[in-house]
């Protein structure tokens, strides 16, 4: 039998169990308390077998049909109106032993109950989208439970309640209520199908995809959703010269993903997308457990004053080519790193917005001579801080306690900056002007610097939020700095010392050691050499340091190489990093080291 037919079979047999159930109103069912409910209430159980939640006859009677209560209805307009939507989620499992092989088709229906006007009153009635599915198909896969999503947005009519039309015997095993999601997910052995309010057809996937052109009616205008992707687990990623990877596209860009053994779910923003709302489908679909598109946390919503105090969670290669358009505020966009928590990054519009943010803190946290000091207005107003920034929390924290003990006034966007560090436990308010550190750190760039600039500061900026946030790099790192050979050593750091625009204090050892990782690992692994070598080719350098230039020019900087190739290994054992690479996704419309 060809798959036409059965699809029309199927159809056809979906729409007689559909309409014959469209028929029941609420005055012809018995009212009475069901096995299942919420916020503490059981649903109302509209006949008698939904009293007991489960079809067991479906010759007879093959319907369940339950109608929320009043204060349920009340909790579910609060919740959609307050996370922009809500999505209800049934366990169904089948029961009484196999099915029946000699079917062409056991369909189900699942979907929600909506009030109706009549001659005889307030009734219910099921919607006219709904979801529907064979058990023939999950007998097929070997799965005898599974679970049904169907959401609600904002714009949608709130249900009265839901309905399971079924051909064979079941069972809902429960209801639950979640944040709106479309998509699917495997990972576990009852598996998930997620549907909009429109419903849709349940499908074993034979590939790795989902479709979200529709899903934008389902969430907030001012606040793109976001799409986690599962990865089955694995320990063999290849090498860092030959990482395994995973390749995927969205609407009309080329996305891909190099795996890591540290890293089984990857979020795709869709704000970092022209198209937001599109097709995405992986080619390597057996690595793929999980599609699902759910909404970002609402406080992630720019605040009246467009101030934007929480980050989208990312891979740091979606930030590269993010739309301007879609940033949520037009002086900044701000993200935390999803391989590595509480590193935020803050990508500026221009060098004038990032000095005013943090061109003091540059100057108080590591500028020779001005170390412990906070400069005034016009000193911030007159003077650069750097290109890119980095600060760990600890001087986050002493900053803002010494700015409240001198009675120095912060510019506006200073203050901001220390509201987002509160917001996100970065540092903490002790009270008396006293601040603490927290956990995490932060890292900027602007996007006034060259597109290759940017992502050599990507990098560069990167490894430190690892050394601020990571004991055990940190100890990498100290191990290669102790026995790094002093002669190398002094060239970097008398470089350091004595640049225009660097001016870094070599007699701070812990910057001394975070600055040499970072010098090291901000290219490829074959570009370490030559770099620092360039470095010694400069003519201001040899002015300088001529004697420790030479020996860098004969050694070929091999001591700079050499502890890049044991930072590199690290580094791609424990985050599938390598040398100049941070970011596990890279996509088409990006320039970045593939």
């Amino acid at each position: 039998m060809n798959r036409r037919f059965l699809e029309a079979l199927f159809l056809t047999c979906s729409c007689i169990l559909f309409l014959g159930a469209s028929f029941f109103i609420t005055d012809k069912f018995i009212a009475s308390s069901s096995p299942l409910g919420m916020n503490g209430e059981r649903f109302i159980a509209m006949n008698s077998q939904s009293a007991k939640g489960k079809i067991t006859k479906p010759e007879k009677n093959a319907s369940l049909y339950y109608r929320f209560t009043t204060n349920q209805k009340v909790h579910l307009k609060q919740d959609i109106k307050a996370n922009g939507g809500i999505s209800l989620v049934a366990c169904i499992r089948t029961i009484d032993g196999s099915l029946d092989e000699s079917a062409k088709t056991l369909p189900f229906q699942f979907g929600f109950l909506y009030d109706k006007s009549s001659s005889s009153g307030d009734s219910v009635a099921p919607g006219s989208n709904f979801v529907s599915g064979d058990y023939l198909m999950f007998d097929r896969a070997g799965i005898t439970s599974f679970r049904i999503s169907v959401s609600v947005g904002a714009s949608d009519v709130v249900p009265a309640g839901f309905f399971l039309h079924s051909s064979h015997p079941c069972k809902i095993e429960s209801v639950s209520f979640s944040g709106v999601m479309v998509g699917w997910d495997f990972s576990s052995s009852v598996p998930l199908y997620a549907f909009s309010s429109r419903g849709g057809t349940v499908e074993i996937l034979e590939g790795a995809s989902a479709d979200f052109t529709d899903a934008d009616k389902l969430f907030n205008d001012s606040l793109f959703p976001r799409v986690s992707v599962k990865f089955a687990p694995t320990s063999d990623i290849g090498t860092w010269q030959e990482q395994k990877k995973v390749h995927a596209r969205y609407g009309n860009e080329e996305i891909t993903i190099r795996r890591s053994k540290t890293c089984s779910t990857l979020t795709l923003q869709l704000a970092a997308f022209r198209t937001p709302y599109a097709r995405l489908s992986f080619d390597e679909s057996d690595q793929v457990q999980a599609i699902l598109l759910e909404a970002n946390e609402p406080r992630l919503s720019a605040k009246a004053d467009e101030r934007i105090l929480y980050p989208f969670v990312t891979d740091l290669g979606m930030i590269m080519s993010w739309p301007r358009d879609h940033w949520r505020n037009q002086d900044y966009e701000l993200y935390e790193w999803e391989q590595v928590p509480h590193v935020l990054f803050f990508d500026f519009a221009d060098y004038k917005i990032q000095n005013d943010f943090l061109t003091r803190l540059a100057y108080f946290a590591e500028k020779t001579g001005y170390k412990g000091t906070l400069v005034d207005d016009e000193f911030v107003q007159s003077h650069h801080g750097y290109n890119a920034h980095d600060y760990k929390a600890k001087d986050l924290a002493a900053f803002y306690t010494l700015a409240e003990a001198r009675g120095v006034t912060l510019n506006r966007r200073e203050y901001l900056l220390r509201d987002i560090l509160l917001a996100n436990g970065i540092i903490r308010d002790e009270g008396n002007g006293m601040y603490a550190e927290g956990a995490g750190a932060i890292v900027s760039f602007s996007r006034a610097s060259a597109e290759y600039l940017r992502w050599q500061f990507l990098a560069h900026e990167s490894w430190h939020g690892i050394y601020f946030t990571s004991p055990e790099f940190r100890a990498e790192v100290d191990t290669i700095y102790d026995r790094f050979d002093p002669t190398s050593l002094a060239f970097i750091q008398t470089f350091w010392e004595t640049q225009p625009g660097l001016n870094y204090d070599r007699h701070d050892d812990y910057l001394m050691r975070n600055e040499l990782m970072a010098y090291i690992m901000q290219q490829s692994l074959a570009r370490i050499g030559p770099y620092f070598v360039s470095l010694a080719e400069r003519s201001s350098v040899n002015q300088i340091e001529g004697d420790l230039a030479a020996y860098i020019r004969r050694t070929g900087a091999a001591a700079f190489s050499e502890a890049g190739g044991e930072l590199n290994q690290w580094a791609f054992d424990n985050y599938g990093f390598a040398a100049g690479r941070v970011n596990l996704l890279y996509r088409d419309s990006s320039t970045g080291n593939n």
